[in-house]
């Protein structure tokens, strides 16, 4: 298969090494430093004591790649609109195109299933104009990265969470239902997890939830994601944020109280620092809208209270902008 990760960064890097290991024909969108460290001396990968380099077509220019079977989009959402600009020559008739930003995605009002609320007008929804100027919604997929990954330096990726690395892979239009086996497969063959996943937006808000507690907790402290596990009054903080998520999610469609309770949620957070607090530190550009804001904009579309959201929202979307990291 034909495949270019478009954005070499932690989590596409990451995928990038192991698709190419794999044996599949892989290519990379990347940038400034790390493209001239991709050029020079291959794509790293370093997971555990296992250590791997792919040699890879790179390039910052989607028009040397060509047409594709694939395109993984691994950039943050922050940086969709150049993506949108620039996938168009990757693309053919046949092109599938999977997306794997952190928080709301943009394309999750496309074929939203009957009977479900409509959700709010958010900024990012608009790109879907432009996105599907290159693609058609029914061979777009959604996917859900759950894999700790962080640059080392240039052309390094560090993966921190060896034999633990999984995605979840979906159609997002009903009418595309095994669009997404192939690629599946793929990520099987190459050593990540690819479970089946029935409905990509269900999977959307389980995940949302995490982040936006945990995540979003570890930003406000400037701890790893472990900090609403080892200190209790950040732990009640934690429960709160996931009790007011669990009736937002209710409210727009998706039932989730069955299968994610607070407690057992906060025991599973991970000792490391999440991307959104990485990108803080690093002064890169953040995913608070997708990861904070946008929740909090469906409480209010369904007129569900989210008092504990709200102010640590606030709290964190102020240190953002505070670092001109938030428009």
């Amino acid at each position: 298969m034909r495949i270019c990760i478009y954005g070499a960064g932690a989590g596409g890097g990451h995928f990038a090494v192991r698709l190419h290991q794999a044996g599949h024909d892989v290519s990379v969108v990347a940038r400034g430093a790390n493209l001239a460290a991709i050029r020079a001396n291959g794509l790293k990968l370093v997971s555990g004591q296992e250590e791997l380099t792919a040699r890879l077509t790179a390039s910052d220019n989607p028009l040397d790649l060509g047409m594709q079977d694939l395109v993984i989009v691994t950039v943050k959402a922050t940086a969709l609109t150049s993506v949108a600009a620039g996938l168009g020559p990757l693309v053919g008739p046949h092109t599938l195109v999977l997306f794997t930003q952190n928080g709301m995605p943009w394309w999750y009002p496309l074929g939203l299933p009957e009977g479900l609320r409509q959700p709010p007008r958010l900024p990012s929804f608009a790109l879907a104009e432009q996105f599907l100027k290159s693609v058609p919604a029914e061979r777009i997929l959604g996917g859900l990265i759950y894999s700790a990954n962080e640059m080392r330096e240039p052309g390094v990726v560090v993966n921190n969470s060896p034999g633990a690395n999984r995605i979840d892979i979906a159609a997002i239009s009903a009418t595309s239902t095994g669009l997404a086996e192939p690629v599946r497969q793929a990520f099987q063959d190459a050593g990540i997890d690819s479970p089946p996943t029935a409905d990509i937006r269900r999977a959307i808000w389980k995940k949302l939830l995490f982040n936006m507690s945990g995540s979003v907790i570890a930003l406000a402290t400037g701890n790893k994601a472990s900090i609403s596990r080892q200190d209790d009054a950040l732990g009640a903080v934690y429960r709160r944020i996931v009790e007011e998520g669990l009736a937002i999610a209710a409210a727009h469609g998706y039932p989730l109280h069955d299968e994610l309770v607070p407690e057992q949620m906060r025991q599973r957070t991970l000792d490391h620092k999440p991307s959104l607090l990485q990108d803080y530190e690093q002064r890169r550009p953040m995913e608070i809208t997708e990861i904070v804001l946008a929740p909090l904009e469906f409480a209010r579309a369904a007129g569900v209270p989210a008092p504990t959201l709200e102010t640590v929202a606030a709290i964190v979307a102020r240190l953002a902008r505070d670092r001109g990291l938030l428009d």
